[in-house]
């Protein structure tokens, strides 16, 4: 995200809701089907950000959410405290792809790490 970013209007779908939370900016959620309604509620309980339902929303709905996010600095300090807790890895993911590209390299493509279904045919897999 711009690091101007204030807002973050989105549906609720996983990506956008990682998104949200890995550049710390608060939510407003209008959730469609599927996991959205979950994810948004989730954001929401947790105080960083708001759920609107897209059935009854108004123009002037929307607006007062985006103010609310943006003006109330509890959502950004819950967002920001979620995205600490997130980003909060004991290896840098980088280091981490490195580490098991070179470990099945070294391992001549480690098929100890190979699940055993990959060898059963279609019947005796289903």
């Amino acid at each position: 995200a711009h690091p101007k970013t204030r807002a973050f209007i989105t549906h609720g779908g996983s990506h956008g809701v990682y998104e949200g939370i890995c550049n710390a900016v608060p939510m407003v959620l209008m959730p469609l089907f599927g996991d959205q309604m979950d994810n948004a509620k989730r954001i929401e309980s947790r105080g960083a950000g708001l759920t609107l339902n897209i059935l009854e929303m108004t123009s002037k709905d929307i607006s007062a959410a985006l103010k609310a996010v943006i003006n109330d600095k509890k959502y950004k300090e819950n967002i920001k405290r979620l995205s600490d807790l997130h980003l909060d890895r004991p290896i840098h993911p980088l280091d981490l792809a490195v580490h098991w590209v070179e470990f099945v390299m070294r391992h001549k493509g480690a098929p100890h790490l190979r699940p055993a279904a990959h060898d059963l045919n279609w019947i005796q897999y289903h």
